[in-house]
Formats: structure tokens, sequence, C-alpha cells
């Protein structure tokens, strides 16, 4: 933001020099980039053209007779944008430009020139903000000026430009008076606001304007007034300056207005030819998709239903609200009748609008972070207050003010005590409230709190802590003393699942598997190739609102694909033996809500089968202490083969799925090797874990070793032919482990013959031969009695 120093002291009277002023703002929390000032120059007065004769030599040059007020003189010039009477910019014999050129004494085709009439561009003025008419000629004054007056003082070239950083939370702070009021507080003093009072208006705004029509929530204010008898003319040299000075090219004296009152006050305006409205009314709107507006830079703009749009009575676009202007509406030199808008848009709709088209204005940017309604009211009054002091048209007596704005007061109370402990201060309630009171904060004090009544400019300023930072800036951070640290030592530790989640990694670390790590965010398609129903949990993903692109648009509700692209990945670089485990985070959506679950997955490819990775999960499971799992045949899981699945259960509890991948799947996933792994709640391990390790005596007596085997269906599971010896086994019964399996021409088809190790063991005495074949044949009783078996002698 930049700010001409002689502007800002418009509203508030200060002494001090620009290096004092930018470094108490500097301190107080706002902070300068820079200063700025147009140096090199020297000898330049204003002079007004007596006579202009061709050059009898040069047909391009001409001599040019000149009043300086207190003498005459004649130079030589190409300039043509002159006559008779202009007022001019001299330099004279001696001047100083920029670049350290000095004005001598020149001759041209015999003519000597003592001086040079000057273009805003020999002055130093950058080209875009040379006002328009005169960007390829000598600079023309208007008649506020005299012969013989200092050209730097008159242009302001000699005046301080501070150039702020304002952050975002600070909109108010993208307008002069919004910086007057930081250097206000900072010196204890008040700004003084311009005057709005109209001296004279005419006719009635309902004889010209049909009013304003507003059909969207995205416009909170909408006020509108008409002045006619527009005459378009250059604007105060002041109001020039000023603009120039602040980083905008003066054009004319309607449009310069509004660029001046948005920078004064923050807020934006908008001039229509009032007599290429149709219907003579506006509309506000949301747009429609396809719809096209031509905006006053001659280009055609796509709307799309997100954008407001001002239109005409017939609902034509004629504007992209917030944003630009439409080229059909603007404001030229035929105007006679003018419909000024100042208007107050929902601030993330015009970010939005703005990002889509790429097009950034200094309307927009101020609309994105956040106007106050209030202000529009201001603003508008201000520019009908210009055009009346500068006879650039009669003001139509009414301002409507469309839209459901209501201004609420809002309080926001302060502890005292709070802010000094959080600042390290000793302030007083009286003291605070000072500081909260010269930025235009009214406060009330009771006892240690203090109430405060935001100002409608600060829409910044909504808790507590905004205050006690209001305070601790104007106090100045740099006056706080820095103080010791106390406070109670307190010992970083690992929480109980992040200590368990290092023994699950440690422990399968130890059975020999590589960990690796994949993204959380994966592809939607990852679901399709898992072979999952659409109704199917584990597809309620949370989608990313930006994704980096679709294979990474959701949030991963299993390690499953994850692990199964690793590996395909490994395979095609010819690695045939892998032993992979992940252990991370996976998020499903239930209802409204998002649950995270930390899951482990191994996987193993290469000369196993599904029984070397269940003892691989037995063994890992017996180091966690989770002991009593039990095998359950899962036969719908689409993701495992059908037949060699099951569900590991401890308590009623499923931990997870053990089984060998779905050709289906491995197909999806262009795997040409078989796949066995697993996949486990941790949090529901580390819930169920045993909490204490219990030592027990080693026997010192035998274990009796008994095998049975035995023909039985193939669909019954080796769960419940464990469960039924167990049951039956007795209290000597220590082991029981199935050892070996066979299938062929020696038994019927679709029955299996199965053969368990059986140990027995006291811990007392050695066992006898009897009470080992008694516990034998009951065993043996209780697996004829569940199952019908054939024993195999």
């Amino acid at each position: 933001m930049l700010v001409p120093v002689k502007w800002l002291r418009e509203y508030v009277d200060i002494k001090a020099d620009t290096k004092e002023i930018a470094k108490k703002v500097t301190d107080s929390g706002s902070h300068v980039e820079s200063i700025r000032r147009y140096s090199g120059l020297s000898n330049l007065v204003v002079a007004q053209i007596l006579e202009i004769n061709k050059h009898e030599n040069a047909d391009n040059l001409s001599i040019v007779k000149l009043d300086l007020g207190s003498e005459e003189l004649e130079v030589v010039t190409g300039a043509k944008n002159m006559k008779v009477s202009d007022n001019v910019v001299l330099a004279k014999v001696g001047a100083t430009l920029p670049g350290n050129i000095t004005i001598g004494v020149a001759e041209f085709k015999g003519v000597k020139s003592p001086g040079m009439l000057c273009s805003y561009k020999e002055l130093g003025v950058a080209d875009n903000l040379a006002p328009k008419n005169y960007e390829d000629g000598i600079i023309i004054l208007g008649n506020e000026v005299e012969p013989g007056d200092d050209a730097i003082k008159v242009l302001d070239l000699d005046d301080d430009i501070i150039e702020f950083e304002i952050t975002p939370n600070r909109p108010d702070c993208l307008s002069i008076i919004g910086m007057a009021r930081e250097v206000a507080a900072v010196y204890e003093t008040k700004i003084q606001e311009p005057s709005k009072k109209l001296e004279k208006e005419e006719d009635s705004y309902e004889d010209y304007f049909n009013g304003v029509e507003i059909q969207t929530e995205n416009s909170k204010r909408f006020l509108s007034a008409v002045v006619k008898d527009i005459v378009i003319k250059d604007s105060p040299l002041y109001i020039q300056n000023y603009l120039r000075n602040a980083g905008m090219r003066p054009i004319s004296n309607i449009v310069d207005f509004t660029n001046f009152v948005m920078l004064e006050y923050g807020q934006p305006l908008h001039a229509y030819d009032l007599d290429t409205i149709d219907g003579k009314k506006i509309i506000v709107r949301q747009g429609n998709d396809n719809e096209t507006v031509k905006t006053i830079d001659q280009n055609e703009r796509k709307i799309s239903s997100s954008d407001i749009v001002i239109a005409d009575g017939n609902s034509r676009a004629i504007g992209i609200a917030g944003v630009m202007g439409g080229f059909d509406t603007e404001v030229t030199d035929n105007t006679k009748t003018i419909l000024i808008e100042s208007a107050n848009f929902n601030q993330e709709s015009i970010r939005l609008t703005s990002k889509r088209l790429g097009l950034r204005s200094e309307a927009s940017s101020r609309f994105e972070k956040g106007v106050s309604p209030v202000t529009a009211e201001l603003a508008i009054k201000r520019f009908l207050k210009l055009i009346e002091e500068t006879d650039s048209g009669v003001v139509v007596s009414g301002i409507e003010d469309s839209g459901d704005f209501n201004e609420e007061k809002i309080t926001v109370s302060l502890s005292n005590k709070a802010s000094n402990n959080l600042l390290g201060i000793e302030l007083s309630p009286e003291e605070s409230s000072k500081y909260l009171n010269s930025l235009e904060i009214e406060t009330k004090i009771s006892g240690d709190e203090i109430l405060a009544t935001i100002p409608y400019f600060r829409e910044d300023l909504r808790i507590e802590a905004d205050l006690i930072e209001e305070v601790g800036r104007l106090y100045g951070f740099h006056n706080i003393k820095p103080k010791s640290l106390v406070g109670g030592l307190t010992q970083g530790v690992k929480s109980e699942l992040r200590i368990f989640e290092d023994k699950v990694r440690q422990e399968i670390y130890s059975l020999g598997f590589s960990e690796i790590m994949t993204y959380s965010f994966v592809s939607r398609k990852q679901y399709e190739k898992l072979n999952l129903k659409e109704d199917d949990k584990i597809q309620n993903s949370i989608e990313i609102l930006n994704p980096l692109g679709e294979d990474f648009s959701v949030m991963r509700t299993t390690l499953i694909g994850n692990i199964l692209e690793a590996i395909r990945s490994n395979l095609n670089k010819k690695q045939y033996d892998l032993r992979f485990t992940e252990l991370g985070n996976t998020f499903t959506k239930e209802n409204d809500n998002i649950i995270e679950t930390k899951k482990l997955v191994v996987a193993l490819v290469g000369d196993y089968d599904y029984y070397y990775l269940k003892d691989v999960l037995e063994k890992l499971l017996l180091k966690l202490n989770i002991i009593n799992i039990r095998f359950e045949r899962e036969e719908n899981n689409p993701i495992f083969h059908t037949g060699r699945c099951a569900n590991v259960i401890k308590d009623g509890n499923l931990l997870g799925t053990i089984g060998e991948i779905s050709p289906m799947v491995l197909d999806n996933f262009e795997i040409n090797q078989r796949v066995n792994l697993f996949e486990l709640n941790v949090e529901l391990l580390n819930s169920l874990r045993e909490e204490l390790v219990q030592y027990k005596k080693i026997s010192k007596y035998p274990l009796v070793e008994r095998d049975i085997a035995f023909v039985i269906d193939k669909s019954v599971e080796s769960q419940s032919i464990i469960d039924v010896i167990k049951e039956n086994g007795g209290d000597y019964l220590k082991l029981v482990k199935l050892f070996d399996t066979y299938e062929g021409n020696q038994i019927d088809k679709g029955k299996i013959s199965l053969a368990y190790k059986l140990g027995f063991q006291s811990d007392e005495y050695t066992l006898k031969e009897e009470t080992v074949k008694e516990a034998f044949n009951n065993i043996e009783k209780g697996l004829k009695e569940a199952f019908n078996i054939e024993i195999r002698r």
C-alpha cells in the first residue's frame, strides 16, 4: 500500500517528518517496506504560453513564448499537445532532471532555447502513472496554478511516499484513512474525516432510476445514487497528484473520483452511464453458466453460476460484481447522467471469481479481504461531495440503500490481568483502555474487566486475544523487557499406543520383514481392483477437496491396496522373494464422523503358503501378549481366495483377516505370483493384549506326545476340531498342533486326512500311560460324536 505523506496529513495533524512516522508506525506493527521520493529534480517552474510560432527552419519544431511570472522568455519545443494560455512545466537553465541531466542553453536550427518544456516521463514519472492525455506530450496544468510557481511543489514531486506491507487480516489499512488511524493512534490524536455534506441537490432519484433488486445472498448492501449534467474533464491537480503518488493513473474526473475514494476509504465504487442501462434498473444476481459479459478492458468474460453479476432491467449481465465493470455501460466523454454504485459483496465469492477468471483488480483485492458494509455509505457520500466541489455535475436528491443490512455493535470482553500475564507487562485497566481508545475502540471498565465495543472498520477484532495484541503493539513490543521463562518442567513421553506400535514394528522386524511406507491418499479405482461391492464399508472413503490428481483423490480405508501396488512394482523389477509390512493410518467415514484407525498389514510372496503366514501371525501375537485367539473361516471377503481365508478372533472381537489374495484381485493388480497376507487393527490389538505377563514354572516332568489322524469332511474348519480336542483332552493336555494334511486317491472325494500332534504333561509328576490313554480315548470319542470321523490307524 503506497501512502503519500501529504495526503496522509489531510486527515491527521502531525508535524513529525516521514522517517519518524515510518519508525513509530513500524514499532506499532505496521511494517514499512520503503520510503520513496522523486529525486534529482530542481529549478522547475510553471509557465504560461503566450504565443506559439512555427520554427522557420524546422517543420516539426515550434518557438513558444512563455510567461514565468517575473519574466518572459522563448524556448524551442517539438510538442504538439499545447495551445496559447496553457500552463506548462519549464526546466530552466541549470535545472536538473532524473538521470543526472542538467539543462543548459540548446540551439535548434539556429534558434537558442534557454530551457525545456517537460513531459511526465522526463520528470521521472512512470508511463503507466502519467495522465493518459499527456503520456505522449508535455505536461499541461489547469488553472489552479500561476506562472512562476514551483512546479515540483505544484505536482507534489517533493512528497514522500511510504510503502506499507498490509497483512491479510487488516483490510482496513488498504486505505489512506485506515493508515491515518494507525498514525493517529501512535501519536495519541484523532483523525479528521473529510466533509460529506452536500450544499445543493436537485430532482429525485426515482425520476431517473427504477431502483436496485438484489436476488442473491452474496450481496449484503447496495447503495446507488444519480448525478445529472455530467461534465467530463480533468480532475483537480491535487487529486491527480495523490492518485499518481499512490500508484494509480489519472484518467478523467469521474473515473478519478471513484479511484480516489477507493484509495481514501478502501471502498470500491463503480460509475455507470445511466442512459445505457436497459429498464433503468439494476439486478444483482448469481451468474448463469456460459453467460458472457464484455468488461471495460474489452475482453469477453465467461460467467459461471458461482459468480455475482450486475444485470440491467432485462437481466442482461453488464458487469462482474466486485471485480470489473462492463464495457457497454462505462462512462465516456458523451455521458450526461451517471449511476454511482457503492456495494458490499461476499468476500469468498469475489476471491473465487477473481481466481477463476485470472482477473485481479484493485476492487477485487479489497473485497476478497473484507470491506465493512458501513464503509459503502461513507464512500458514496464522499464521491457525491467531490462531484459538487468540482462542478462535475449536479447531484440528484436521494441515495437508495438496498439489501438486508443492519449494523450490529460487537462487544468483546478483555481481562486486564490476562492481558498483562500474556504480554509480561504491568498496565492498569485505565492504561490498557487508553490504548484501545486511541484505535477508536470504545471501552467501559468494570474492575479488572474491560468491555470493548469494536468499530465497524475493525472486522479482525473478535476475541480477547485480538484486543491483547492491540494493547501490546501500541504499548510497543520493543518496550517489553525480556524475562526468564517460568514454569514447571514436564517430561515428554510417548503415548501407550505409540509404545505399542514400536513394539509391533520391533517384533515384525525380528520375524524377517521389511517395512514399507505408502501415501495415505489413493485412487478410488483401487477399490475396483480389490473387487469390492458398492455397499462395502471399505468404500466409505473421504474425498480430498483439492487433490493433486485422480490417483490421490481419496483417503485410504485399507492398507491392502497399497501393499499390492508395492508388490507389483517389485515383481516388475525381478524381486520374487518379498516379505513386506506396513503400519499406518486408515480413514473411514461413518455418518458425519471421520474415523482414523491404525492398521498393520503383512504380506508374503515367494516359496510360502497360508500356513507359513499363519505361523508368523501366531508368533507375532504371542510376542505381543495376545493369547487365546481363534481362526474362523471367511468366505464372503472378495479380496481373498474363497476357502483360503480366515478371520482372526479374540474374545468375540474381529482383530483382522488372514488369507491368500483372490486370483481376480491379483489379475487386477497385474501380479502373477501368489500373495498371502493379513491385516490387523493395531488399536484393537493394543486394547486386548494381556497387561501382565506372569511367570509360570516350567514343568520338570516329560511331555508325552501322541499323534491322532483321521478322515473328515473337507468343509470342517480346523479351529472347530481343535476346540473339540481341547474340550475333551482334560487338564493335562498342553499341546494341539496340526502337522499334516492329505488329499488323494486313498480317501473319498470331499474328504481330507488331518494329523494332529497332542502333548500331555503334568507339573507335579510323570504321567502314567493309563492317564494319557484315558485322555486320548476321550478325545477320540469327542471327535467321533462331533464330526463322525474315521480314525486312521
